[in-house]
């Protein structure tokens, strides 16, 4: 593992620690199905972001 993935690693773990707390006070407010609704939406987004980046993307 390089240096770079190491800082790439400790980033995304930093990130979601910011991340973490705020989603989870969302979904204890908002509810099942608005959490259900909104995963739908970022796996789709996700699944899209995929897709072009295999089909347009370098290699």
């Amino acid at each position: 593992m390089g240096e770079g993935q190491i800082l790439q690693l400790v980033a995304m773990v930093a990130v979601l620690f910011l991340v973490l707390p705020g989603f989870l006070y969302y979904t204890r407010r908002a509810g099942k199905a608005a959490l259900l609704r909104n995963i739908a939406i970022w796996l789709a987004l996700a699944l899209v972001i995929a897709f072009l980046y295999k089909t347009f993307g370098s290699g």
